[in-house]
């Protein structure tokens, strides 16, 4: 028996298979489908809940990302692009979390967290924080971005990165001179961890762009990722680069 034999053998439901059809479909449409990743539909469905609510809400985030993943809200093509695999227990883990909080339930959050890594697309995802309290006090700021970094990633994800780009983003918002931007920073550099080394590539960009724009993303794109990719099949925009690329742009166009 072949694969595709073997594989039709099996009872599967048709809404799998029409959304397996929907995305190659769409992935051959490059004026249409890969306008976005899948990381900057999370990043908006962040930004909409906290216009929505006005407000950072567990719930309501929670709601907006379950929309994206189920219905494709805030997608280009109406239709999410099937999340990799550390998305979706992202997202369930965040489910989870609420869940049990709402139900009084304490839930040993590094044990399901041990396998999730914090990607650097996740700088991406918690960048609303920034723009949305950028008046707030630091203090309101790390409250958030600890509530967000653990129900996500648990308590060993890199949280003094994550307060590192956030308060990066909110001092461009509030229109701190690049010198005392850069010489703010404090945060340890650190090559091992994939997502340290991303924010170290963005300082890099920002402190030898020679203030031009263009010169930063020329430079952005001739960097290279030594990591290797998840599957040939996913979102060429889900890239590293293609992260780094954005987290200048926030930077820069500010």
């Amino acid at each position: 028996m072949t694969l595709g034999e073997s594989f039709l053998s099996h009872h599967i439901d048709p809404y799998i298979l029409e959304h397996i059809q929907m995305e190659k479909e769409y992935s051959q449409q490059d004026d249409l489908t890969l306008v976005w990743s899948d990381d900057v539909s999370l990043t908006l469905c962040f930004l909409a809940s906290l216009a929505h609510h006005g407000e950072y809400s567990q719930e309501h985030l929670l709601q907006r990302y379950f929309q994206w993943w189920m219905n494709g809200y805030m997608c280009p093509t109406g239709l999410c692009f099937t999340p990799r695999i550390h998305l979706k227990k992202s997202i369930d883990l965040f489910g989870e979390t609420q869940a049990a909080q709402a139900l009084g339930i304490e839930v040993d959050i590094d044990k399901k967290t041990v396998d999730i890594p914090s990607k650097p697309a996740a700088l991406l995802r918690l960048s609303p924080i920034g723009y949305f309290y950028s008046k707030h006090s630091y203090s309101k700021r790390i409250e958030i971005i600890k509530d967000c970094t653990k129900r996500m990633f648990g308590r060993k994800a890199p949280i003094d990165v994550f307060i590192a780009y956030i308060e990066l983003l909110v001092n461009a918002l509030n229109g701190v001179s690049k010198h005392d931007i850069l010489q703010s920073i404090q945060l340890k550099q650190n090559s091992n961890d994939l997502i340290n080394k991303i924010f170290f590539d963005l300082i890099d960009l920002i402190s030898n762009d020679n203030n031009n724009i263009e010169q930063g993303l020329q430079r952005a794109l001739e960097k290279k990722s030594s990591q290797p990719k998840e599957c040939k099949y996913l979102n060429p925009f889900d890239s590293d680069e293609t992260i780094l690329l954005t987290l200048y742009l926030q930077i820069k166009n500010n």
